[in-house]
């Protein structure tokens, strides 16, 4: 549960940039799946595209998209965002697509969850926003970029308003994917994101995801949270993988680790476990988005968690580990 942060580098780095000069486009692996169907592999981080020079310039390795954060209440397009990401050489773009208007985290965790009729599952099924969510199909039609759309993320939680609702939930889903497809979004690729709920056991994960699932017609790709929030919040990447694998098997589906951070403390070794899975035994997943943005949950969780506000351009510690899962991506999965 990040929130977009510009990222943070030192200004005699920033001095050094190439301004005004477009990137060359970035080369992607790819992935095979079971179906036939051949996905790009992608390393992205949460900031605007204006900043992912910094960010590549610092770390020492380029991302291949950014995600941003993107509220319904501001009703507007991202068509700048799309062109300054194809500048900066990127081909994709996701973005975490939220039918809300933010409520303060101070106000905590029940007032998030409450309903927002303006911008429910049921006002979204009765055709109210359409013109918004046809507008916003159209930018990302005219895009020139892959665009992942993770919509109403995390939906099997209650945390937030959309959660509310499941059978709404579905037919908000298809009647938004419709809307793409009536449009010619064709680029839209269409990301069913999780919460792993890893104290969950098994059954009762499923049966909670299964609720909103929306058909294997109107996904494209499975997403999950893995937040390692550290303190009582501790779990190890095992902890993440075996629900990845459940994920997997139950929507067969490639996945896409939507929002991945862990706690400053034993950060390497969480960060080198996770690499070495994805190499040995992750060929599924197609993707890692690194978010080190504000959580919304470690404000919530407080003092009973670890820290999460550290940052990958800053620790030398954890660049090498970071560069190296990138060039892993970059790779044809061989495990």
């Amino acid at each position: 549960m990040a929130r977009p942060a510009r990222v943070v580098v030192a200004a005699a780095l920033t001095a050094a940039l190439l301004v005004g000069c477009a990137r060359e486009p970035i080369e992607h692996a790819s992935f095979t799946t079971v179906e036939g169907e051949t996905v790009p592999r992608e390393f992205g981080i949460v900031t605007d595209p204006w900043h992912v020079d910094e960010w590549a310039d610092v770390v020492g390795a380029q991302p291949t998209m950014v995600m941003e954060f993107e509220q319904w209440h501001r009703d507007r397009t991202l068509d700048e965002h799309f062109a300054e990401a194809r500048r900066q050489g990127l081909s994709s773009f996701m973005v975490t697509w939220e039918p809300w208007v933010p409520v303060p985290v101070e106000l905590g965790q029940e007032a998030q969850f409450a309903d927002q009729p303006e911008y429910n599952n049921a006002t979204i099924v009765s055709g109210a926003r359409d013109d918004y969510i046809r507008a916003f199909a159209e930018s990302v039609a005219a895009s020139g970029l892959t665009v992942y759309i993770r919509y109403a993320h995390e939906m099997n939680g209650v945390w937030y308003p959309w959660s509310r609702d499941p059978d709404n939930y579905v037919r908000a889903w298809r009647h938004i994917v419709d809307i793409f497809r009536e449009v010619g979004a064709t680029n839209a690729k269409f990301v069913f994101s999780l919460n792993p709920s890893i104290w969950m056991s098994d059954r009762r994960w499923r049966e909670d995801a299964r609720r909103y699932w929306p058909g294997a017609d109107y996904v494209d790709y499975i997403g999950s949270t893995m937040i390692n929030f550290g303190g009582r919040k501790y779990y190890e990447v095992e902890e993440f993988t075996d629900r990845f694998t459940l994920m997997y098997e139950e929507f067969h589906k490639p996945l896409i680790i939507t929002e991945m951070n862990t706690a400053y403390e034993g950060r390497v070794k969480w960060l080198t476990d996770l690499r070495t899975w994805l190499v040995t035994k992750g060929g599924f997943v197609t993707g890692v988005v690194l978010a080190q943005a504000e959580s919304r949950g470690q404000v919530h969780l407080g003092a009973q968690v670890g820290d999460l506000s550290w940052n990958v351009t800053s620790d030398p510690e954890t660049q090498p580990v970071i560069r190296g899962m990138i060039e892993d991506l970059e790779r044809p999965w061989a495990g």
